[in-house]
């Protein structure tokens, strides 16, 4: 019981401090476009009656899911190997080290201390990221369903409505997807964090993707596209959106395939299913291939320019592909798989 309590209390410093201080300080909202505070968690209903959701709300709720959990059904706690007990414990030594100013000269934690503390971070940073995204997704799919009326077939339609309906709806799928990737880790879920990548590069390549960072680095190198191509033709216009949908398929098929072992920077073991079986990152070439269709339009307008803004952000997904490759390589059930699949982007090509 006293392991029990013990690991309560952990689990409610480690996680339940964080969802406080953002929800308090204004530097949240900095950090994550749209960030809705901690006034309305998922379960308001049991406070007002109403229900209203919040990316912060929906992470103080499974944190309160999983207390109720450690409190009264869990059993046979080892806390030494309990992923909460090694955030706090590298923590620990983290701080101890610094206010020693040995950092430098010293610090030394264990291999499952430092997978751990890298976790948390991720975490941190793309739990409530991936949420708000999530959330913004749903919002617009239910949108769409609840303001459209005419349902008919017709191109203007397939157009106004479908495609965004689509589109919406898979990346929906996605963003819930990922989100579960970083709030869950579980064995029976097959999705115990094996090693997160430890370099710089590796994390510089992923995080300029996301947040205040995509902000930022869209100034240098220019925004993404939209997600279908207008070309003056109602025609070309159905036939180029018909295959950035099976592009961005391709994209949702992959994080499908992954399913809880969906997240960034982390190896949670290897997935060889679903498109996977083809190419070792479907998804990047997914997405960048679908990304330069919707952009001819724009290339023929602007010229260089478009082909300068594409290039680079097909560099920066290469580069996460390289840098992915890297960290997976130190696991030899990824190089067996490298082995069997040997494509990373295109089948008997690259």
């Amino acid at each position: 019981m006293r392991s029990k309590i013990k690991l309560l209390f952990l689990t409610i410093l480690i996680y339940g401090l964080p969802i406080y201080i953002f929800s308090i300080f204004p530097f949240s909202k900095k950090i994550y476009p749209n960030f809705e505070s901690f006034e309305s968690p998922l379960f308001n209903f049991l406070l007002n009656g109403r229900v209203a959701f919040s990316s912060l709300g929906i992470i103080f709720d499974v944190l309160l899911i999983y207390c109720i959990y450690l409190l009264f059904f869990k059993k046979n706690i080892a806390i030494e190997k309990e992923r909460v007990y090694l955030i706090y414990t590298s923590i620990k030594k983290l701080f101890h080290f610094i206010f020693a100013d040995k950092l430098k000269t010293e610090f030394v934690i264990s291999k499952e201390e430092k997978t751990s503390l890298l976790l948390y971070v991720v975490k941190l940073f793309w739990a409530p990221l991936m949420l708000i995204f999530a959330i913004e997704n749903s919002s617009g799919l239910y949108n769409l369903l609840h303001q459209h009326h005419i349902w008919s077939f017709n191109s203007a339609n397939i157009l106004k409505f479908y495609f965004p309906l689509y589109i919406s709806a898979i990346f929906t799928l996605d963003t819930f997807i990922f989100s579960s990737g970083y709030l869950f880790e579980s064995s029976n879920l097959k999705n115990v964090v094996r090693s997160v990548d430890p370099t710089m590069l590796g994390w510089i390549s992923a995080i300029v993707c996301y947040g205040p960072f995509f902000d930022t680095f869209i100034r240098f190198a220019g925004p993404l596209p939209q997600d279908f191509a207008d070309f003056g033709n109602t025609n070309l216009n159905i036939a180029s959106g018909l295959f950035t949908l099976v592009l961005f398929s391709i994209y949702v098929w992959a994080s499908v395939a992954l399913g809880f072992k969906a997240s960034n920077l982390t190896n949670r073991g290897i997935v060889s299913s679903g498109p996977y079986k083809y190419v070792r990152h479907p998804a990047y070439i997914a997405k960048n291939l679908g990304w330069w269709v919707a952009s001819i339009p724009l290339i023929k307008i602007l010229g260089i320019k478009a082909i300068i803004n594409l290039s680079i952000w097909t560099f920066v997904y290469f580069m996460r592909a390289l840098t992915e490759e890297k960290h997976l390589l130190q696991d030899p059930d990824y190089v067996a798989y490298t082995e069997k699949v040997k494509y990373m982007f295109i089948p008997g090509i690259f």
